[in-house]
């Protein structure tokens, strides 16, 4: 049996996506019959450079020597080599004005020395394996691609539809007020359309997520009653309300992969998405409404054109009620080939393999 260390600083943070790929991979994890795991967590949630400092000097010399270490969440102890670590993207080279100075800085020169150090690196998506090969210095071949799911929960529930003809027909976004999810170029858009009368006129764009107005100086506009700010919600209102849509759409230009596009379909919501990074291994192949055999998931847009964008919204509502059903389903059947179960057993096999590896306490670099 392999002993695994889990480096659950994760335990300790507001749950985002990868948090959430943590939580619901060492949920497996502990159920796994070939592995014995252990959380090792700081007593109380180290932030900034005290987390970081936890993380160097206090963990490594609380994993067993016999123990292999799991790092999901980006970071490590340099000191450890017998250790998986998740590298979920390469933002911090790819879009550095998204980061403090000091956090991209830290980020940009830990990240390789860990890559050099750990036994085994991963990601979540093709897309990220090619980007962060070249900053760390190995060959996309020895990073290992685990992908990401979502859990059962998120699911169509009991209703037939995603959409309540009783209600103002809504399209759906989660996302952040960091630049690449693109926030403002899609209320942009949306405010087009309704001046145009693009859309049914009681359509309503609703936004879960945070909603620092100083994030907004360039919408003077965004005030606009068809525009609802829903803020942070738990697990259960957001299900609910990708049951509810009409449709969810994603405008994001930069994911290492991408959870709330999977969430949606997983629960039904007809999806519209950002062509760009990751996204299109989210989403599959694009849909093809004038395909009555068409197994795409997905209406793709140009993220960076907001009459593109525009036109994949007005497209989506115009639409018959059939061919929205159809969109739905194949929803669906995308969603189901992501499993959070077959990430776990890559995890899981990876750890194992590790366990056969030496101990190296305070590791010198594999390439040196």
């Amino acid at each position: 049996m392999t002993s695994v260390s889990v480096n659950a600083r994760f335990r300790l943070r507001p749950v985002t996506g990868v948090e959430r790929f943590a939580l619901e991979v060492c949920s497996r994890l502990v159920s796994d019959p070939d592995l014995e795991v252990g959380d090792v967590s700081p007593s109380q949630n180290p932030t900034g450079l005290r987390g970081h400092a936890w993380e160097q000097f206090v963990l490594p010399r609380r994993v067993p020597r016999d123990a292999v270490l799991f790092s999901p969440c980006n970071t490590g102890p340099l000191a450890l080599r017998r250790q998986l670590v998740v590298m979920h993207d390469a933002a911090v080279w790819d879009y550095p004005d998204g980061f403090s100075a000091s956090f991209g800085h830290l980020y940009r020169r830990l990240l390789p020395r860990l890559a050099r150090r750990a036994a085994l690196v991963a990601t979540v998506s093709e897309f990220s394996r090619a980007r962060l090969a070249p900053r760390l210095g190995l060959p996309e071949e020895d990073i290992l691609v685990l992908g990401n799911a979502v859990g059962e929960a998120f699911s169509p529930g009991n209703e037939e539809s995603g959409e309540n003809p009783e209600d103002a027909p809504s399209l759906l976004c989660v996302g952040s007020m960091d630049p690449r999810k693109n926030i403002p170029r899609l209320v942009r858009a949306w405010l087009d359309l309704k001046t145009a009368r693009r859309i049914p006129d009681n359509a309503v764009l609703k936004i879960i997520g945070g909603t620092n107005p100083k994030n907004f100086a360039a919408l003077p506009r965004v005030e606009d009653a068809s525009v609802e700010w829903l803020g942070r919600v738990d697990d259960e209102a957001l299900i609910r309300r990708y049951r509810e849509a009409a449709a969810f759409i994603y405008p994001s230009y930069y994911e290492g992969f991408g959870l709330p596009p999977l969430e949606a379909m997983a629960c039904g919501c007809p999806v519209l998405l950002s062509r760009a990074a990751s996204l299109p291994e989210v989403g599959g192949p694009a849909f093809a409404p004038e395909d009555p055999r068409s197994e795409g998931a997905a209406l793709y847009f140009d993220p960076f054109n907001e009459a593109d964008i525009g036109d994949a919204i007005a497209r989506f509502f115009a639409l018959d009620p059939a061919t929205r059903d159809h969109l739905r389903r194949n929803a669906l059947a995308r969603a189901g080939q992501f499993s959070w179960n077959a990430v776990a057993e890559k995890v899981s096999e990876a750890l194992q393999q590790l366990d056969g590896s030496p101990f190296c306490g305070l590791a010198v670099q594999k390439n040196s």
